[in-house]
């Protein structure tokens, strides 16, 4: 149940669009490097040791990353300034990411690399629970799911950014600097919307106390659905999408149907597909939701489509069998994405700590993120691809499923 701290601030038109930038490019420095531009240092630094450097500096850095996020959003949550509770962190994480962004090119060790690499995802994080923090703050609860999609759209467009700028440029300096500079105007243009944001938290003597184990974890088991949903949809589309690049070289066979033609720009197109798809499912389940204020048969409509999707790339070896699971994804991927977190803003069991809840989603959309790859991987070794893709629609049936039992989304 939600409470409001104070007042709510007068929020322009200028939010959303804002909130996509900030978002994109947030992302886009979480997700973009550790597809090629941190494998490339790891390679030239130990090309012997490759795969277990690669391991080390990601693994870190995503252990501190899923720590840190809840920590800093209940300091987000307490935090008393004439600023508000979100801009200073907002300013704090630019703060730590432009230095380390000019820093971490120049890396010339494994243990240099990823010093550097923690770091700037400690900055992101500094920026991510805030950031989805701002929703409950200054949004109309009939806006909410376009602020939702929007998250959503940025999801799908911090890939194409973070992939494009280092097909752009070959310097790993050039493409964290780059996306550094990026976050740093997008999240500029974002502070400059929330100026009118001054909440502060209600004075309570337990604010004043040393942060305790309590503080950090909420007690609400419609919350804690909503946070197995997210993981086992986060799960099931990672799995499905993660080696979607060896699933055309090797049953596909997309460069030898294709003369003159490489897997990448298959990948690309297929990615050319999917993000407009949920660009659209995102906006379009966003604005339904927001007239409606329903959620449970928006969200079991879009875990059937993508999971209808997943299961093709088991039964079809074929091109056009591809761009079908692509659009079905996307569609499924748009209308959950800005669904379920307009469901999960709705169902924060703590006014006062909002931060700290939507922390605690970000957490397991993290952990998805890092552990999808890994039980793809495990299930392709054992049982091929269409395990996998099996597996996968399994996976976001459940969490379909899941959402049926959370009482407060019907």
């Amino acid at each position: 149940m939600e409470s409001t701290v104070t007042a709510r601030p007068v929020i322009g038109r200028a939010y959303y669009p804002a909130l996509v930038a900030a978002s994109t490019s947030m992302w886009a420095i979480i997700l973009g490097p550790v597809l090629s531009t941190i494998p490339n240092q790891v390679n030239e630094i130990a090309p012997g040791n490759k795969v277990f450097g690669l391991a080390l500096v990601t693994g870190i850095a995503g252990i501190v990353g899923i720590v840190t996020n809840p920590l800093i959003g209940h300091l987000s949550d307490i935090t008393r300034t004439r600023f508000g509770r979100r801009i200073p962190w907002l300013v704090a994480g630019l703060a730590v990411i432009l230095p380390v962004s000019i820093i971490i090119g120049h890396s010339k060790s494994i243990a240099e690399l990823a010093l550097w690499w923690t770091l700037l995802q400690v900055g992101a994080n500094m920026l991510m629970a805030p950031t989805s923090a701002t929703i409950p703050d200054v949004v109309p609860e009939r806006r909410r799911g376009m602020a939702s999609a929007c998250l959503g759209i940025a999801a799908a467009a911090a890939p194409v950014l973070g992939t494009g700028i280092q097909t752009l440029v070959s310097s790993p300096s050039l493409v964290y600097m780059i996306l550094g500079g990026l976050i740093c105007l997008a999240q500029l243009c974002f502070i400059a919307t929330l100026r009118n944001d001054h909440t502060l938290p209600q004075a309570h003597p337990r604010t004043r106390r040393r942060i305790r184990w309590e503080h950090l974890i909420p007690r609400s088991k419609d919350f804690w659905l909503v946070c197995a949903h997210r993981i086992l949809f986060g799960l099931g589309q990672n799995m499905a999408l993660a080696y979607l690049f060896y699933y055309l070289q090797d049953v596909i066979h997309y460069a030898a149907q294709h003369p003159g033609q490489t897997t990448d720009d298959g990948v690309l197109l297929l990615t050319a597909i999917y993000a407009p798809c949920v660009i659209v499912a995102a906006i379009f389940a966003g604005s339904l939701t927001d007239r409606t204020g329903r959620f449970t048969w928006c969200l079991v409509t879009a875990t059937l489509v993508f999971a209808v999707g997943a299961v093709l790339g088991a039964v079809t070896a074929s091109w056009i069998g591809v761009i079908v699971l692509a659009v079905l994804t996307g569609l499924g991927y748009g209308a959950y994405a800005s669904t379920s977190m307009a469901m999960a803003v709705h169902l924060l069991p703590d006014g006062e700590r909002r931060a700290r809840d939507l922390s605690l989603i970000n957490v397991a959309d993290l952990s998805a993120i890092a552990l999808g790859p890994i039980l793809a991987a495990a299930g392709i070794s054992l049982s091929g691809y269409s395990a996998v893709f099996i597996a996968s629609g399994i996976l976001v049936i459940v969490s379909g499923v899941i959402v049926t039992a959370i009482k407060g989304a019907h």
